[in-house]
This record gives structure tokens, sequence and C-alpha cells, in this order.
């Protein structure tokens, strides 16, 4: 039973009555004013009437000052048990989960906790119900209990949000530290920052053309039809966007509809909402102090976003900064590394290439057996004297690449191109490689095949003249600014005259190509010729493939 409490308001006015007839007393029997009833309306003196009702006034106003502290100074003590209660049994409970436990029973009390007692008790015993350690009439009382119940699941529920946050920053940051590649690490930030902060859509936009200009770089959505698309650009000058890299502060829009009624302009918002997205939190990301980009994030529902959601992005903005642009140079870097390597793929073979990226200052090679093809255009010269610069790249460009595409079908090595000849080689590739002579004569058939009906701008036919040979020979790279591959040695020599002195639409090779390539291919004997620098030597036009048997 609760201890009651006087009111004080009562208290003021017993006391102003007292004070009224006491003063009419006095008058009465000590200063001879008139009987009792006389005095007691102060009929004598209309002064001392009102100085009574002032002084009564003063009795009671003070009565109900003093009841609003009484009661204002309950209430802190009911607000201090309460709260010394639940100390008391957040402790108790901590206590009872420190006792060991048996899977079929009960976990134990503790042995010092107070048995329950009722309220009544408590008041017989003398202690006021609500003393702090009165634990036991805290477990009876059921709207306390439900009370703290909730309270305490509140509680919890806030600790996991805030344990989460960390632990979800934590593992992101983790993550993009081990990560080089900047797709790596948002695919990572977009499944890390999931359990922090709300979104259906996360997009990076780097800022390129002297910071003038935004490019998404990246974007992934849980919905299929995105509209603010990877490559998407637009100008940061007169833009929101601009105002959030001078202010640094992340900006929230949580109603994209409305904000587009009011900038009709803005083309990114009116993607965003054809999208579906309600509402959005941009975010700079800025590196040792230079902007390098934004985030975004966007929400299909509205007012997802709040403050707590910008001081999150705000524990890991500047790590993330550092390590987007690391990642994204790291990731340029790649790539150019890969064009140049594919460049220099173009101009010389993968073994040569693969020695000079590893520092080779001298590159050279013997090759004990090489088989050399050179093609020349009939007529190229006359034709590029008439015709302009256009014309003559078109005729070299439709056959030359063609060719290209006949090199890698084949497993033919192209060396190079002078002017309008075009050289290329085979070699074994092992001890046991005997096809290598085959692909390039099976080469040379089909390169005559391509050029069949192919004519100049002015309607004449374009033909070829291919020679082939077949010995050793050298290869190396010349120059260390601009690298040449090349081939040198009598085998060369030979295959450019046997295509010198060749005929139209004909393959001529030497006297060694027919002896090993007799059995599988057909040729026709031609009578020796003086070939400048070497002599009279026996040739032969190879002519076709014969078939098998």
């Amino acid at each position: 039973m609760k201890r009651h409490i006087p009111n004080m308001v009562w208290l003021g006015l017993a006391m102003a009555v007292g004070y009224w007839l006491i003063e009419s007393m006095m008058h009465t029997f000590i200063y001879g004013d008139g009987p009792l009833a006389f005095t007691l309306m102060a009929e004598h003196d209309l002064n001392e009437f009102w100085m009574r009702v002032i002084i009564v006034i003063l009795f009671v106003a003070f009565g109900w000052i003093a009841n609003r502290a009484v009661r204002a100074e309950r209430q802190l003590q009911k607000d201090a048990q309460r709260l010394a209660r639940l100390l008391r049994f957040v402790e108790t409970i901590k206590l009872g989960a420190q006792i060991p436990t048996n899977e079929h029973r009960s976990p134990q009390v503790p042995e010092q906790m107070p048995p329950p007692v009722s309220s009544a008790a408590g008041a017989n015993s003398g202690g006021p119900a609500d003393s702090p350690g009165d634990i036991g009439e805290l477990v009876f009382r059921k709207d306390d209990m439900g009370e703290l119940t909730r309270f305490l699941q509140q509680i919890s529920e806030f600790l996991n949000l805030r344990f989460r946050e960390p632990f979800a920053l934590l593992e992101l940051t983790r993550d993009i530290n081990m990560g080089l590649l900047l797709d790596d690490i948002l695919e990572k930030a977009y499944e890390r920052l999931r359990s922090v902060l709300p979104y259906n859509r996360l997009c990076l936009a780097l800022l390129e053309e002297n910071d003038t200009v935004a490019r998404i770089r990246w974007v992934r959505a849980d919905y299929p039809d995105l509209m603010l698309r990877m490559g998407y650009c637009a100008s940061l000058q007169g833009s929101s966007l601009q105002e959030i890299i001078l202010s640094g502060e992340p900006r929230i829009i949580n109603d994209l509809t409305a904000y587009l009624k009011a900038h009709p302009n803005s083309e990114s918002t009116r993607l965003m909402v054809a999208e579906g997205g309600r509402s959005s939190l941009t975010c700079p990301l800025i590196s040792l102090g230079r902007p390098i980009g934004f985030m975004f994030f966007s929400s299909r529902s509205p007012d997802a976003y709040k403050s707590v959601h910008v001081v999150i992005f705000k524990l890991i903005a500047g790590h993330l900064s550092v390590v987007v642009e690391k990642s994204d140079l790291y990731q340029r870097i790649l790539k150019e590394k890969e064009r140049s390597e594919s460049l220099l793929l173009n101009v010389m073979p993968e073994r040569i290439a693969s020695r000079l990226s590893a520092g080779e200052k001298q590159v050279s090679e013997y090759l004990p057996e090489i088989n050399v093809f050179f093609a020349d255009i009939v007529g190229f010269t006359e034709f590029a004297f008439r015709s302009s610069p256009e014309q003559v790249l078109n005729v070299l460009q439709n056959l030359f690449v063609p060719l290209d595409r006949l090199c890698d079908l084949h497993g033919v090595e192209k060396i190079k191109t002078i002017g309008d000849e075009f050289m290329a080689i085979s070699r074994p590739l092992s001890t046991n490689d005997n096809g290598h002579l085959r692909n390039l004569a099976e080469f040379a058939l089909d390169a005559l095949k391509l050029v069949e009906g192919m004519r100049y701008p002015d309607g004449q036919l374009l033909r070829i003249r291919i020679g082939m040979h077949t010995g050793p020979g050298v290869a190396g790279v010349i120059g260390q600014r601009k690298f040449a591959y090349d081939i040198w040695g009598d085998t060369v020599n030979i295959a450019h005259r046997m295509e010198s002195t060749g005929e139209a639409g004909r393959i001529h090779v030497s006297q060694e190509i027919h002896s090993r390539l007799h059995e599988h291919f057909s040729f026709e004997e031609r009578e020796e010729l003086e070939v400048k620098g070497i002599g009279r030597m026996k040739t032969y036009f190879l002519t076709a493939e014969k078939s098998s048997p």
C-alpha cells in the first residue's frame, strides 16, 4: 500500500483560516475593537479586511506551489525507483545467464535473489513498496513486466542495428582493401551496404574532362529496366551536382516526383523516375581533398533516407573514395597494358613480345627452318600514281585484312607489309611438326582464291604474284623506340626472288618446296631461271592440292 501524502493546498487553506481567527480574537480581546462577531469580518477597519484577504491568498498560493513541488518530487522518486528496478532486473538476468543449465532443466535462480513479496507485505514491513531492491514485486506486476519487456526488446533491436552497421562497414572495408579491380570492389559494396542502407539501385559516376562531366562508370539494380545505363554522362555546369561537390555534403531527395516537377529540365531525374525511383541519396566521393565522382543510392520507396544514412556513409566515404580512385586507375592501367600488348602482337609473334615485355634489350633468334611467303599486287605502282590516297588505302585494306584472317585460319605468322607486298612465314612448333609447310601452301592457294573477282576502282582485275621458299633464317627486333620485327637470310631473299620472277595469279616456289610437297600438291615445272645473287635455279608453280586417295 502506497504512503499517502496530504494535499498542500488544503494545508495552506487551513493555515489561512487559523490566521483569520487569531487576528479576529486579537482585535477583540487585546485591542478592544469590538465583539468577536464584529471583528471577525473586520468591520472596524476596511484596510484590515483586505490585508487579511491578501494574506489568505498567499497561504493558499503557497500550499498550491508546495503541492506541485511535492508531486514533482514524488514523480522523480518513482522514476528513480523504476530505473533502479530495471537495473537490478537486468543485473539479475545477467547473473542468471552465468549459471550453467542442463538441456532438460530450466535455469537455476541465483541464491541471493530476494523472494517475491506482495505490496501488502512490503507495506507491513515498513518499507516502501517501490523500493529499488523490491525485485519480487517487479516480477508480479504484469504492467511493469510488459513495459520492461517491450523496452528491452527495443534496446535489443537498437543495439543489434548499431552493432550490425559497424560490422557491415568493417566487412566492406576489408573487402575493398582486398580488391584491386573497381568492378569487383563495387560488387562487394553493393552486397555489403544493403544491410545498413536502403536501396534498389547503386550507381557510381566518375568525373571526366577536367571535372566538368560526370559519367556513369558502374551501375547495378535489383530490377531489369535500367534507363540510366553505364556510359550516361551529364555536365556539372549549373547542376545540383556541382553544389554537392562544392559543399562536400550528401543530398537526400525523398520525393523524386515532386523534385522533377520543380526541376523539369533534369534529364537524369526524369530517367530515374521513369525507372521507378522515388527517393535518392547522392554522396560525393572526395579523395585526398579532390572530388572524383558520386555514389548514387536510389530506392523505389518514398521517404527512404534519413540523416542517419548520411552519417553511416560518411564513416566509409573517405576510405571508399581513395580505394575507388586507386582501383579505377589500376583497371585503366590493365586495359592500357592489354591494348599495348595487343598492338605489339600485331607487329611481332607472341614469343618475341613476351621477351620484350620481360625486359630484354636485344631480342634475336636463329630459326633452323622457316617457310617464307611473299605476295605482291601486280600493277599497283601505276594504280597508286594515278589514284587518290583514299582509293589506294581502300584497295590495300580490302586485300590485306582478309589475308590477316587467312593467317589466323592456317596458323601462319604475318611478319609485315612493305608497300603493296605482304610477308608471312610458317615454322615448326615442335620437332614432330611436319604440317607447317603444308599450312603455308594451303594459305597461298586460298590467297589466290581470295583475289579472284577483285578489281581496281577503274574496273581492272586485281591480281597478285606469290613466291615461296624454305630454309634457315635469323629473326629479331630492330630499334628501341619503334620496334620492328623482321627476318633475314638467304631464305628470305630467295622467297622474294621467287615472287618477283613469278607470274600474275600464280605461286612460284623453289625446288626445296617442290621436293617436300610434291606428294600432297600438284606442281608445274618451269625452265631454269637466273636468279639475281643466287645463280641458276630450278623452280615450279604450285597449282593445286592433290585430293586424298
